[in-house]
């Protein structure tokens, strides 16, 4: 350890004495300093020593903020030059090595907050790298001195790129001050770069935490540093020093006490200090006491000598003590920066990434637009696979040929947004306005030869910057921001639809690079989440499994597609795409279908049994990497019809690295249209389509409607059962299930229940579908994957396309689909001859695959079928399920989902139908 913590500013002493002698080097520095204080802290500091040294139960206490007065900010100062206070040199030790990559987790355009005036030694050295690395921030120091606040910003260096300022209050008041609209709305990251969380009881700093996260939008972040000393004799010396300086400091903090007072209750030459140290099993704490030497009468009370009256502890924390405090502030740790041996360090957190939204359609699709919460929230996912998933190394790599490098995706977003918005607003683009003409339009595959693309975006010898990206996509959101302004029911119609097309848009590219993530083996894990025991999951699936059985389907008129006039202005409904109107009707057959999609283990005993080779795109034959669960070794035991042989060697891809395929046997299989054709006939059916795979959701949601009425019926009778007569019936009356609605009860069939949906981030790999073998399954119920259908992409006659808007031509490229079962019967369609070709692992060259369960919305799970709409126009499934606007990207299958567009890629899995139809993924 160092003697001393070297100053970055070695002559700032010299600089500060100069200054208060009226020197300042012929420059006068402005400080900025703003009061945000909601109340005069002298009057607050007051009450709270009469209540804590009058407790109405328990010890006498005196609030720690005494010695934290501008005396007490010097004596503190001194303190961190000591050779036993081991915390500033840790302190110091971390950032000058790790200063860099915690610049790089803050945008430009950020503010960063510090808690505390911050040492300058220490302050420094982040805004510096933050200053190296070409940040435009602003930050401010947050404290109750102005004079600390103008003696430590006088010292700060004028940068080029970082601006700062002061805040003037308490913690509560910097809380308040959070949530202005004008600063809500800016990036943040909130900063405690010492470690006073550790001046907090462990109930409290999780409070403490949790009350600054929830002032914070979902992607802002936290750094925090943390004490992990649990060397009782190190913590011991570091807070009672050989030169008495602490103990000088917390006597002062009596000294200050009196001030408050208005008198000298407290005699200072009657007290000393003791410390000690105490040990738990989350890290122990050291505590400091005012004990006094003889008798003493205080605010009318005596005080016996050598009584204790607590006023500071300082809490360390062990790697338990650690995720019980991140558990119990709601936050998540992202990365850390730790000093050799793990004594210290600073944590990076940030909120949970998960879309949240309500279940019900009731919930989810009570509006047409998304709401400024629902873009938060996408925001905080997009920013979390973009910025800690994604390596930097990775941005100008190609994970699938032909496609764009992954940075273009850094910027299609937002100028595509722009673009929309600046079509109905007349707008001007935002700088740098020639984004447009490089980010506009992505590369897709042709329909007809996956080896050619489509017209494209000029692609630049050299991408802009990645900073330079980002601050763009900031200054665009801030644009979408203010059309918020006036409240979400002011903005016109054409206004909202071009917001409902971006939100759509970003939620089905997230999917897409996810997937594209996926073919690499760089890609890293979700750092919020714990990597899932995988072995144990298939165990449980294993022992939960139920038969796959088949299904009547009885024949039934639906609904498919929806109503969205784009002409009227006036229009109440939802949006849809210009590919899902108009709605029509449809009569389907009846048929068979299976209960559940196929999974990785049917899909490996069929490649077993047909001896093929290739394995399909989702899968890698490869060992486990070092990302995944780390059981490389032995079976789910007994009971698969594969030999282990077959399986071992083979794994699925996931975001958390390759899973071994025998802990996936039970996931439903992501493959191309060709795959899942030639397994579904082996199994004895086919896949179903569009019309089947609808049929079948409507006849889930029918049982599930009717099965609710019975159990009412059954359990009120008297109130909900049906008059007959002049008497009761317990159960309702049967219904005609010949022609049926496909509205659900909720939403008029546009919207699902996703009680038990694999959607939202919830999972970040497919979901066991073995379990409800023995029911059928329904949209939202395919474990995490779009579900293909056999009906060619065709355009329909009372379909008009939309203008040009979308950025991408439809093409054949979907490359992973589950599928259902549909077995063959006399009233089975033979499929158009051509419909099915494939190339390599894309999917049919007019076969897109289904939205299946990951929108939040969901009409989701169609049958990627692009009706309505010409070849050459981007595409979506026709009937899209549902309300998009809160679409939140099932983060369940690989969780990329991309499947809308062909050149998407998406995770698609099939159903099986025998005049019998499979559907879902």
């Amino acid at each position: 350890m160092q003697s001393h913590a070297v100053d970055v500013f070695p002559d700032s002493q010299a600089f500060a004495s100069d200054h208060k002698a009226g020197k300042s080097g012929g420059l006068y520095k402005e400080v900025d300093i703003i009061d945000i204080r909601q109340a005069a802290v002298e009057i607050n500091l007051k009450e709270e020593i009469h209540k804590l040294f009058r407790p109405e139960e328990g010890p006498r206490k005196l609030p720690t903020l005494l010695v934290y007065d501008e005396k007490g900010l010097q004596l503190f100062e001194q303190i961190t030059y000591l050779e036993e206070y081991y915390l500033t040199n840790y302190e110091i030790q971390v950032l000058r090595r790790s200063a860099a990559a915690v610049a790089k987790s803050i945008p430009s355009g950020s503010m960063v907050v510090e808690l505390g005036s911050g040492n300058l030694r220490k302050v420094s050295l982040l805004l510096q790298a933050l200053e190296d690395a070409g940040r435009d921030v602003d930050y401010y120091a947050l404290d109750l001195s102005r004079e600390e606040l103008d003696r430590t910003l006088r010292q700060v260096p004028t940068f080029r790129h970082v601006r700062t300022h002061g805040l003037l209050g308490t913690y509560d008041d910097g809380r308040e001050w959070l949530k202005k609209p004008d600063v809500a709305k800016r990036r943040k990251c909130i900063m405690s770069l010492g470690s006073s969380i550790g001046n907090f009881h462990r109930h409290e700093a999780a409070e403490f935490l949790r009350g600054f996260t929830e002032v914070l939008e979902p992607a802002d972040t936290i750094v925090i540093g943390l004490d992990s000393c649990t060397n009782p004799s190190k913590v011991y010396h570091a807070y009672n020093d050989r030169e008495g300086i602490t103990h000088q400091f917390i006597l002062n903090g009596l000294r200050h006490a009196n001030e408050v007072l208005g008198s000298e209750e407290f005699k200072l030459e009657d007290w000393e200090v003791i410390g000690e140290y105490v040990y738990d099993n989350e890290g122990g704490r050291h505590q400091a006491f005012y004990s006094p030497v003889r008798d003493t009468t205080v605010l009318g009370e005596t005080i016996k000598a050598h009584e204790r009256i607590q006023v500071e502890q300082s809490l360390k924390y062990s790697k338990d003590g650690m995720q019980n405090l991140w558990r119990a502030a709601g936050v998540v740790e992202s990365d850390r920066w730790m000093v050799e041996g793990d004594e210290y360090g600073l944590h990076l957190l940030t909120k949970p990434t998960t879309m949240e939204f309500g279940r019900k359609p009731s919930q989810y699709a009570q509006a047409t637009l998304p709401s400024l919460d629902d873009w938060k929230n996408l925001w905080s996912s997009w920013d979390t696979v973009t910025q800690r998933m994604l390596p930097n190394e990775e941005l100008l790599d190609k994970p699938i040929k032909l496609r764009n490098a992954c940075i273009f995706y850094l910027g299609h977003i937002p100028a595509f947004l722009d673009i929309q918005l600046g079509k109905v607003t007349k707008l001007a683009p935002t700088e740098p306005a020639f984004y447009h003409s490089i980010f506009e339009r992505g590369i897709d595959p042709d329909v007809d030869n996956p080896d050619h693309c489509h017209a494209h975006s000029e692609i630049p010898d050299e991408w802009p910057a990645v900073e330079a990206i980002l601050s763009y996509q900031e200054r665009v959101r801030a644009k979408l921001i203010k059309l918020y302004g006036d409240g979400q029911d002011s903005i016109p119609r054409d206004v909202g639809r071009a917001i409902w097309v971006g939100f759509e848009h970003e939620i089905m590219h997230m999917e897409t690079l996810l997937y594209m993530m996926l073919q690499s083996d760089k890609t890293r894990p979700p750092s919020h989440t714990p990597v899932p025991d995988f072995k144990a999951l298939a165990e449980k699936a294993y022992n939960e499994r139920k038969d796959n059985v088949w299904f009547d389907i009885p024949e039934q008129c639906i609904v498919i597609g929806m109503n969205d006039p784009q002409e009227k202005l006036d229009f109440q409904g939802h949006f849809g795409w210009d590919n899902e109107k108009p709605a029509r009707e449809a009569k389907v057959h009846a048929f068979q279908a299976k209960g559940r999609p196929i999974t990785n283990e049917e899909y490996a005993q069929y490649m077993y049994d047909t001896k093929a080779t290739k394995l399909p795109a989702s899968w890698a034959g490869n060992k486990t990497n070092g990302n995944a669960d780390g059981h490389t070794n032995g079976h789910v035991e007994n009971g698969y019809a594969v030999p282990t042989s077959f399986l071992e060697g083979k794994s699925v891809r996931t975001v958390y690295g390759l899973v071994p395929l025998k802990y996936a046997l039970d996931w439903p299989i992501f493959a191309s249209y060709d795959e899942l054709a030639g397994c579904a006939a082996w199994m004895g059916g086919r896949i179903p389509t569009l019309e089947e795979a609808r049929s079948v959701y409507t006849h889930v949601d029918y049982m599930r409607q009717e099965q609710a009425e019975r159990t009412l019926g059954k359990t009120v009778p008297a109130v909900n059962g049906h008059l007959v007569n002049n008497g009761v019936e317990e159960t309702p009356p049967s219904k005609d299930s010949t022609l049926v609605s496909s509205k659900s009860s909720e939403g008029d069939g546009l919207f699902v229940d996703l009680t038990d949906a694999n959607v939202g981030f919830n999972h970040w790999h497919p979901v066991a579908v073995t379990a409800h073998g023995d029911q059928l399954a329904g949209q939202g119920q395919m474990g995490g994957v779009w579900e293909w259908t056999s009906s060619p992409c065709r355009s329909m006659k009372a379909s008009s396309p939309w203008p040009c808007t979308l950025d991408t031509q439809p093409t054949s490229s979907m490359a992973s689909t589950t599928s259902s079962l549909v077995g063959r019967g006399p009233h089975t369609p033979e499929l158009p001859a051509g419909s099915h070709s494939s190339t390599g692992t894309s999917a049919t060259t007019y076969m897109l695959g289904a939205e299946l369960d990951w929108s939040e919305t969901c009409r989701t799970k169609w049958c990627l079928h692009q009706e309505g709409m010409n070849r050459k126009q981007w595409w979506q499934p026709v009937f899209n399920p549902g309300h998009h606007n809160r679409r939140t990207a099932q983060a369940a299958l690989n969780p990329a989902l991309p499947g809308r567009r062909g050149h998407h890629f998406a995770p698609v899995t099939a159903h099986i139908c025998m005049v019998s139809s499979g559907f879902e993924l």
